[in-house]
């Protein structure tokens, strides 16, 4: 799910929505993402022009250049060795930008998939009738993504109560606290996946065309809301908890995972076909039009920055 891909068939929003739009976190990455972009496209133009100077200058070179004059032999080495300082400056320039440009673009991508189901009817309405094949299997994989964070995090508070002292609530001991945070974060996601499960399920139950053939509701059990209880409890009484919430944990990712996959594959049926895509590349577009190319510099350098301080 790191990067766009282009689809067999696709489905242009009617209504597509604008850059100003767009929640303020999802613009900043959209801009950086185009950003990269067009400093990778302005890199390998001046890598190629490089490379082929670098080829000329070799062409160039005279022969026994050992035996050439003092002047020559300055110039001739001082052009070779510009064209490889330039090679070796663009290639690192390079991989820097390729290296950044997957974990931008996943980060687009999670942002825009909410965005566009909390405001695009039209993609809801298109997944409850299996019109948008990629989009469900890249629903599968979000889905997927969210349960092994959550169950990684839980795994991580469960092994931080064996340093909380008897008797002290979560909240007071730093280490344990400090790991309910993002146990808490991964159940809003994973509680978020069920809230749009079901309202898919609800616009398939008010669409005629699929009768009586629709997705059943799934239990809401608002884990992001147990986990926060934690942070008051002592440390025994969160260990019982965590057993409890995990196997309603489980069984909610069984149940919800094997609707995914049959929705998925029902979607699949008509061919390869997304909202999501044709919408980022429109958005992609304007952005384009919107970016100063003086800052475009800074902004990579920024951007590069940000991936390596999340872990590249």
């Amino acid at each position: 799910m790191e990067t766009p891909r282009q689809t067999q068939t696709t489905t242009s929003p009617s209504a597509a929505p604008t850059v100003a739009q767009l929640p303020v976190r999802l613009r900043d990455l959209l801009k950086r993402e185009v950003c990269l972009d067009l400093s990778r496209a302005h890199i390998e133009a001046a890598l190629n022009e490089v490379e082929r100077d670098a080829e000329e200058i070799k062409k160039t070179r005279p022969p026994f250049l050992f035996l050439q004059g003092k002047t020559l032999r300055s110039e001739f080495q001082t052009r070779e060795n510009g064209a490889v300082e330039s090679l070796s400056a663009l290639s690192q320039g390079l991989q820097n930008v390729a290296a950044a440009q997957p974990r931008i673009r996943t980060w687009v991508e999670d942002d825009l998939e909410t965005f566009l189901r909390d405001s695009q009817p039209a993609y809801q309405q298109g997944l409850a009738t299996h019109r948008f094949g990629d989009d469900w299997q890249r629903a599968l994989v979000r889905f997927d993504q969210r349960s092994v964070g959550l169950r990684t995090a839980l795994g991580h508070v469960q092994a931080a109560l064996g340093t909380v002292p008897r008797g002290i609530a979560l909240a007071s001991h730093t280490g344990a606290f400090e790991c309910l945070m993002p146990a808490r974060q991964w159940g809003a996601l994973f509680d978020y996946e069920l809230v749009f499960f079901n309202r898919v399920a609800d616009t398939q139950r008010r669409s005629v065309s699929l009768g009586t053939d629709t997705l059943k509701r799934m239990p809401e059990h608002q884990f992001a809301a147990l986990i926060a209880r934690w942070a008051r409890m002592e440390g025994e009484h969160v260990r019982r908890s965590i057993m409890e919430l995990r196997a309603q944990l489980e069984l909610a990712i069984m149940d919800a995972r094997a609707i995914y996959v049959a929705e998925a594959a029902l979607a699949s049926g008509g061919g390869g076909r997304s909202f999501v895509y044709p919408t980022w590349e429109a958005l992609r577009q304007l952005m384009r039009l919107e970016i100063d190319p003086n800052e475009v510099e800074s902004v990579v350098a920024e951007t590069e920055h940000m991936v390596t301080a999340a872990g590249g």
